[in-house]
């Protein structure tokens, strides 16, 4: 018989109870909201879990815990009722397009216009912040500039906002028709949403609906380009980006208040958890080089 203590079964509880009804592990995320707990708390009990063969995971996959306990000995859930936003990824059902704005809706795409872009990630103090430059390109592979210019590993779902209008990834759209309120980016461009808002353009873009980490996009400006530069490019920013799973704005507060201080009683914790980490530290030749490499595909 497994022994495990009671609060590693209610970890036990909580995963096999989400796992049988959505039909994939929680994310890390999702485990410290129901729990209230932080984000490195459940890392470190995941790996506690782990060492004690009491579940196992794929090194490097999201949403991969596999319990390894008997499903007769893991005790019944008597927590809040369970929930996620997304049930599960799939192609967009056909429906009517909810916003004005269609993929093509600009004028005829002009390679050689340049957008630069300020990231803020909002409530962040100091505030973490990325100057992005970037032809004319689509959503889809806006939010993959914004994830590697900020140090993100594209773990978690996002969207974007402009006005009252949302925009995701359509995977993210249920079979059934019934999705967070967000409509398919696919084929939608910068200079799509320019011509439809004009060139005092304004986002926000969400990532990761656990920890709800809300980035406002400002377009700064919009000029042809340098033929002595290539692109994208990012040309300015500060502060590293926080690391996944941390627990959001607060949460990272919390952490870093931890990590740069040795003498704290958990800062062997979160060292283990995370390896050094330097709230400061930021190069955006490296943030350039990220953003060309692109992010692995999933």
């Amino acid at each position: 018989m497994a022994e495990f203590t009671a609060t590693q079964g209610r970890y036990l509880s909580y995963i096999h109870t989400y796992t049988e009804g959505f039909g994939l592990p929680p994310a890390e995320s999702e485990i410290a909201e129901i729990l209230g707990v932080s984000g490195p708390s459940v890392n470190q009990m995941l790996k506690n879990l782990q060492k004690k063969g009491l579940i196992r995971r794929e090194p490097g996959k999201a949403r991969s815990i596999e319990i390894l306990v008997p499903i007769a000995e893991i005790p019944k859930w008597k927590g809040k009722r369970i929930s996620r936003i997304v049930t599960r990824w799939g192609p967009a059902p056909p429906k009517k397009q909810r916003n004005p704005i269609q993929a093509g809706d600009s004028a005829a795409t002009n390679t050689r216009q340049i957008y630069r872009f300020k990231i803020s990630l909002r409530e962040t103090k100091p505030l973490i912040w990325r100057r992005i430059e970037t032809p004319d390109v689509t959503l889809e592979k806006l939010h993959e500039l914004i994830q590697t210019s900020m140090g993100w590993t594209n773990s978690h779902l996002h969207q974007f906002k402009v006005g009252v209008d949302r925009y995701t990834d359509p995977r993210f759209l249920r079979n059934d028709g019934e999705d967070f309120g967000a409509t398919s980016y696919k084929g939608i461009r910068i200079s799509d949403l320019v011509s439809q808002h004009g060139e005092n353009l304004r986002l926000t873009y969400e990532y990761d609906f656990g920890d709800s980490w809300l980035h406002d996009i400002e377009l700064e400006s919009k000029a042809e380009a340098d033929p002595r530069q290539k692109y994208p490019r990012c040309i300015d920013g500060a502060q590293a980006c926080p690391p996944e799973d941390v627990g959001g704005v607060y949460g990272f507060e919390e952490y870093v208040g931890i990590i740069t201080n040795p003498n704290d009683e958990q800062y062997g914790e979160m060292l283990e958890w995370n390896g050094p980490f330097d709230p400061a530290a930021f190069n955006p030749e490296r943030a350039t080089r990220a953003m060309k490499k692109g992010l692995p595909k999933w």
